[in-house]
């Protein structure tokens, strides 16, 4: 999940996230027992699981009463536990634990809770389950990639194309060096890097020149937009904003794509909907919006703005590891269409299972997904958010080839080329061809042809779904969910004379977030006297229904039940 809570005070300096995380573990504490579990201490999934199969070894989440006394680590031992990582940004530890230790464990004074570190849940799928399969070595050869990056000579490589990430930030990696060309960031963190591992492992898959796990587009240019910190919690209000500094900023570092791994799970109709109006205006000024199509598995649950007719919403595709494409078949974790207006989304798909990318070292991925970790540089993840980068990256490389491809043609290339799946649902036109795309830049109608725009006139609120967070944007110190036409900032939704105003430079500087933002050139973090705001964190409500495991890669919700982790995916 992508949230920051880590607010500033009027000095400047940053306050330590109490607050916010009190606010929301505050539902989780329960009070200690003396010799049996007590069932609100234990993630239900996890619960289940270890009734059901007593004699299994399970990777767990702790934490604790009293963080760093070593008291919990103790009790795990004592029961024939093996504790595996200190997790100090959830105050506990992760630990692999025989069944039916369980009740000991929990029974603990010092064990706070416990959650599974890769549970299945209803309607959610367990992405924490591939952190151990193999790494996928074949996904750049079955999609094509080689042949498309030498189709000319000199090989295409994206270069002079950038592409905005709209994610959780980016760490410092020499696999991107001096393309990354500014780090904005939209936090109370104010210095654009990567706290959750999200947006790290994006760009990398989009742009990586590392030889040992290269990206797609290994010369194109990349400007991180981190909308969430930490935990990966974030509102549509931010997104939005995320958006809208894209548009405005275009002609300064020529973005000509935009990732974006986040979702909701709203069914607003597009045609009224904030954020789908959102990534249209984003999409009508130039730049192609690529939307991960989120991680629920079942019919009907495309993630917003992934619902959106205009954009190019991506699946992902299970590559069995082989290079065949005969045998390559849409991820069960995949949502599918149709959307709540009734277009059949996907619209592609693309590689999404154990893909190796870029780690952000002492993130929260990192912590909670130890082994999914390949080496002390790069990590696989699974996910519709993956499969988006993919695809990103290949349409860095058609804009190098042709500049003068707008955001409609450039959708009808990749759809018109992609290799059919046969009749599997949720497979769109197909698995994206990379070769066939590049080939063939000429064609006919635009896909796009005929669709009715959004107005952005509907609900802010309807707009977040199930997701929300808790902000103080008055700084009462009370933080509260923020709900209704109200932004995280505070301020009043007024949907009329947001959709009417014009997404132009100088339209940023006016609006309520321009001095909220901070650009950093390069790697090097400057100096900000901009005042701030308080940051987020998920509700009570969002955070208990999403363990650490299972928020993922996908950010379902940011597209992992986050900034599609359901928001991440």
């Amino acid at each position: 999940m992508f949230s920051s809570v880590v607010g500033s005070g009027s000095d400047g300096r940053r306050l330590a996230p109490i607050v916010a995380v009190a606010a929301l573990l505050a539902g989780l504490i329960a009070p200690p027992v003396a010799a049996v579990a007590d069932p609100s201490k234990v993630d239900p999934g996890l619960l289940r699981i270890t009734r059901q199969h007593p004699a299994t070894l399970q990777h767990v989440i702790v934490r604790e009463t009293k963080p760093q006394t070593d008291v919990a680590e103790g009790v795990v031992r004592d029961t024939g536990g093996r504790v595996t990582r200190e997790l100090g940004i959830v105050g506990g530890f992760a630990a692999i634990l025989p069944a039916s230790a369980l009740d000991d464990v929990a029974a603990s004074d010092a064990v706070l809770k416990v959650w599974g570190d890769a549970l299945l849940q209803a309607e959610q799928v367990d992405m924490g389950s591939y952190d151990s399969w193999p790494a996928n070595t074949v996904w750049r050869a079955t999609v094509r990639i080689p042949q498309a990056i030498g189709a000319r000579k000199p090989p295409y490589s994206g270069k002079g194309v950038t592409v905005a990430v709209l994610d959780t930030g980016i760490s410092n990696t020499p696999d991107l060096g001096n393309r990354v060309l500014a780090r904005v960031d939209l936090t109370p963190d104010l210095d654009g890097y990567d706290r959750y591992g999200h947006g790290t492992h994006m760009a990398g898959i989009i742009a990586g020149g590392n030889k040992t796990y290269p990206g797609v587009a290994s010369g194109a240019n990349i400007v991180p937009v981190k909308v969430a910190a930490w935990d990966g919690s974030t509102d549509v209000s931010v997104v939005i904003a995320g958006l809208e500094w894209i548009v405005a900023h275009k002609a300064d570092y020529n973005i000509r794509i935009v990732n974006l791994a986040f979702g909701t799970d709203s069914r607003q109709s597009y045609s009224i909907d904030p954020l789908d109006y959102a990534v249209e205006q984003t999409w009508l000024a130039g730049i192609f919006v690529v939307v991960s199509a989120g991680n629920h598995g079942t019919p009907g649950t495309i993630s917003k703005p992934g619902d959106d007719p205009y954009v190019l919403t991506v699946g992902a595709a299970d590559l069995r590891n082989t290079r065949s494409v005969s045998d390559d078949v849409v991820a069960s974790f995949s949502s599918l269409g149709p959307t709540q207006d009734g277009y059949a989304k996907p619209d592609l798909v693309a590689p999404g299972v154990t893909i190796v990318s870029t780690l952000a070292s002492n993130s929260t991925v990192a912590a909670t997904h130890p082994a999914a970790i390949v080496s002390n540089t790069f990590i696989k993840g699974t996910g519709t958010s993956q499969a988006a980068a993919v695809v990103s990256g290949i349409a860095a490389l058609l804009v190098e080839a042709d500049p003068t491809l707008t955001p409609d043609r450039l959708k009808t290339v990749l759809v018109t080329t992609a290799s059919q799946m046969g009749d599997q649902p949720g497979s769109g036109a197909g698995l994206v061809d990379a070769d066939s795309a590049i080939r063939h830049l000429m064609g006919n109608r635009s896909v796009n042809t005929g669709l009715t725009p959004s107005t952005g006139l509907g609900s802010l609120e309807a707009s977040r779904g199930s997701l929300h967070v808790v902000s103080d944007p008055w700084g009462a110190g009370t933080p509260v969910t923020i709900t209704g036409e109200m932004d995280v900032l505070g301020q009043t939704w007024d949907a009329r004379s947001w959709s009417g105003r014009s997404w132009s430079s100088e339209a940023w500087l006016s609006s309520g977030w321009a001095d909220l933002t901070v650009v950093n050139a390069y790697w090097g973090t400057g100096a900000w006297s901009g005042r701030s705001w308080s940051g987020t964190g998920w509700d009570a409500r969002s955070w208990s229904a999403r363990s650490w495991s299972t928020s993922g890669f996908t950010a379902e919700d940011w597209t992992g039940r986050s900034w599609s982790s359901q928001t991440w995916s």
